[in-house]
């Protein structure tokens, strides 16, 4: 299972939902995310200034119940 704690750990804060489907290979649409409400960020892992997924929702939580994390 992926959770936003384990992508936390693995890259020191949130990254973006771009980020999150190239490391776990999740195939996140927006509609499965939550993102910070103040405004986008620059992403720890790749660097663009984006929105931040902060959480999943119901569609995203499903998805990552199927997938492995990676862990450091």
């Amino acid at each position: 299972m992926v959770s936003i704690r384990l992508i936390q750990k693995l890259y020191g804060s949130n990254t973006c939902r771009q980020c999150v489907n190239k490391t776990y290979s999740m195939h996140l649409l927006h509609t499965d995310c939550r993102y910070g409400l103040i405004y986008p960020k620059k992403c720890p892992c790749c660097g663009d200034v984006k929105n931040i997924v902060t959480g999943f929702n119901l569609s995203g939580y499903i998805k990552s119940l199927f997938k492995k994390g990676k862990h450091i």
